[in-house]
């Protein structure tokens, strides 16, 4: 579902070492129960392993995990990139209310559409 919020993300090693320890601060456009879509600023090689934190809406919770990087594409007109995030690791509790919150908003997407008819 189409979702904005903060975000926080580093780029690993294949050994799981920070590769700069700078954190870059972006923003989700889509969240899944399996991945974020987010914006970057700097090109990401696809299937870099990123360690990322994220305010899960309509929570006062945060998720943290490990994803990799399935999807890139430039942003037309733009200095950016939209980039695609597979969760690898995420905590069940976290991935438990961010499953509930996209369930949640697409009911309600779904019903706003009916009665628009």
């Amino acid at each position: 579902v189409s979702s904005r919020c903060g975000l926080k993300y580093t780029r690993l090693s294949k050994n799981l070492r920070h590769i700069v320890n700078a954190i870059t601060k972006s923003r989700t456009e889509d969240i899944c129960a399996g991945g974020i879509k987010f914006v970057a600023y700097k090109k990401l090689p696809l299937h870099a392993i990123l360690e990322f934190q994220f305010k899960i809406p309509g929570t006062t919770r945060y998720a943290a995990g490990f994803g990799e990087v399935v999807r890139i594409q430039s942003r037309i007109g733009q200095k950016s990139y939209d980039v695609g995030l597979k969760f690898l690791w995420i905590q069940r509790k976290n991935a438990e209310l961010t499953d509930a919150y996209v369930r949640k908003k697409r009911i309600q997407e779904i019903i706003e559409k009916l009665r628009k008819k």
